[in-house]
């Protein structure tokens, strides 16, 4: 498992240096290409098993023989065969067990941690609570909620009142210790910042699982706040899309728009949030003043999940891995189950 871990922090590394070669970002920025972004999106997942098929392997190994392999895997005389591959005095690849891991950048989602609203009305105009609630619109969302009986806004209104200072709840007032007093192990609001993403489901509303479910994995408590218009995902590009438009738009407007997004990131990278800005206007799109300042075009947070397996034993390790103000990347999450 420490292997698979190690292994993503020297991609990660290496993508962020090439990043900051100056003679390398000028070559890049006439391309359209983000190259501190661009090395660890093309190894987004890695696997012994993919490592062996490609030492054993006579010629390049294409998408065909990805299916092939992931279908049938291989033979133990192409996994003794793997074993001895190698220029170095020890084979890289002699050893038991397998490592899988696999890479995801957090600022491809909506930070949790830059709620500015002390009112109910400033949270309607919040630009973290906007995003939030434009993540759970739409056609299935509003069913689902109405399903289940909960006001999207008093859930974006927890997640304030949990980190701001005070103990007044922005929803429809009263103590916001009031939401945990009833609990078999209760415990109050904490009034300051995540320290973990798994402390989001210590707040009301968001310890529910088919909540989480639906949204735990579009949200982040890391990072500088700013979403990454490159690598964002389809609801959370609609989301930040829908929160900043002006005025609002109907979802099929927003679809329309992400579609025309879409072909661009095919083509190319944006390289500067005033670039994003300025390709919505081209194709008519208004957009609020303060968008460029909650969006980017290059990540600096990743989460890296790596297991190792020996016969019947796995271990998982969890780290975070921040690049924002440390050039070699410090890890302010490590967690190993």
């Amino acid at each position: 498992a420490l292997t698979g871990m190690q292994i993503y922090r020297l991609i990660l590394l290496a993508s962020k240096q090439m990043g900051a070669d100056p003679s390398l970002q000028a070559v890049s920025a006439t391309m359209g290409v983000n190259l501190g972004d661009s090395l660890w999106q093309m190894v987004p997942f890695i696997n012994t098993g993919l490592l062996r098929m490609v030492f054993v392997s006579s010629g390049p190994v294409d998408e065909d023989d990805i299916e092939t392999y992931e279908s049938e895997g291989l033979t133990e005389e192409e996994i003794e065969e793997s074993r001895e591959s190698s220029s170095t005095k020890r084979a890289f690849l002699d050893f038991d067990g397998d490592f899988s891991a696999g890479i995801a950048d957090e600022d491809s989602r909506i930070f949790l941690g830059a709620f500015a609203a002390t009112t109910y009305a400033e949270l309607l105009e919040d630009s973290t609570a906007l995003q939030l609630h434009a993540l759970m619109s739409g056609e299935e969302n509003e069913q689902f909620f109405h399903d289940i009986d909960v006001d999207r806004w008093e859930l974006i209104a927890n997640l304030a009142d949990w980190v701001d200072e005070d103990s007044v709840r922005l929803y429809r007032g009263g103590s916001e210790d009031s939401l945990y007093d009833d609990l078999d192990d209760d415990y109050l609001a904490k009034n300051a910042s995540f320290d973990t993403l798994d402390e989001v489901r210590l707040v009301d509303g968001w310890h529910r699982d088919d909540i989480w479910e639906r949204f735990g994995d579009k949200v982040t408590i890391y990072g500088g706040g700013k979403v990454n218009v490159n690598t964002a995902s389809s609801e959370v590009m609609f989301a930040v899309l829908k929160a900043f438009m002006d005025p609002l738009p109907a979802d099929s407007y927003v679809q329309d728009v992400m579609v025309k997004i879409g072909e661009y990131r095919e083509l190319s990278n944006f390289t500067e949030a005033s670039g994003f800005v300025s390709f919505l206007e081209s194709i008519g799109i208004t957009v609020k003043t303060d968008m460029v300042n909650a969006i980017s075009t290059e990540s600096t947070v990743f989460r890296v999940d790596s297991t190792g397996v020996v016969g019947d034993a796995n271990v998982t390790i969890e780290a975070v891995i921040d690049f924002t103000t440390d050039a070699s990347g410090k890890i302010v999450y490590w967690s190993v189950q």
